[in-house]
């Protein structure tokens, strides 16, 4: 019991350093920040959706930053990544005004036929045109980066493959 206490006071220090506006939950599978799915006992499926400024890095450490707060509250010691995943999208931002400002030149043909003959004229009309609105001619990258986490507790396997999920919190706190 005690252990849990020490843990959630850990959770609330650290979790006023976790402050930063990118690292939130999301609200949905497609919006920005992270999500977390338990596929089994010890076992997590955490997603980070960065936003369109995020680099890879940056989604990268925030979903090791979710597995390792799963990790700790969840009563575990350590993680190991077991699968991982990094989508790159690339869409146009659409925030961007553009306006365009012309003339558009047109003629007007006019023909009048009476019983014997035919009448033509022609009518030339120049319109002003203005056009307003949104440039698409940049593109935006977002990335997301998806890991799969089985959860241990103890000695940390001597792979090297696996995290200890406080030493992750705290080297990314660290650089924040």
């Amino acid at each position: 019991m005690l252990t849990r206490t020490v843990i959630a006071a850990f959770f609330l220090t650290l979790g006023a350093c976790a402050s930063s506006p990118d690292y939130v939950e999301a609200d949905d599978a497609y919006d920005y920040g992270y999500s977390s799915r338990k596929i089994a006992e010890n076992r997590y499926r955490v997603n980070f959706n960065g936003r369109n400024r995020a680099d890879v890095q940056e989604t990268r450490d925030f979903a090791l930053l979710r597995a390792a707060e799963l990790t700790l509250a969840e009563g575990y010691d350590w993680f190991e990544v077991v699968d991982r995943e990094t989508m790159t999208t690339e869409s146009r931002d659409y925030r961007a005004p553009a306006a365009e400002f012309g003339y558009h030149e047109t003629r007007y043909v006019e023909q009048d036929c009476g019983l014997l003959a035919c009448r033509r004229s022609v009518r030339p009309a120049r319109y002003q045109t203005t056009r307003i609105g949104f440039d698409t001619s940049r593109p935006a990258e977002r990335h997301a980066h998806s890991i799969e986490i089985v959860m241990g507790k103890g000695d940390e396997p001597e792979d090297g493959h696996a995290y200890n999920a406080r030493d992750v919190m705290k080297t990314i706190y660290e650089q924040a």
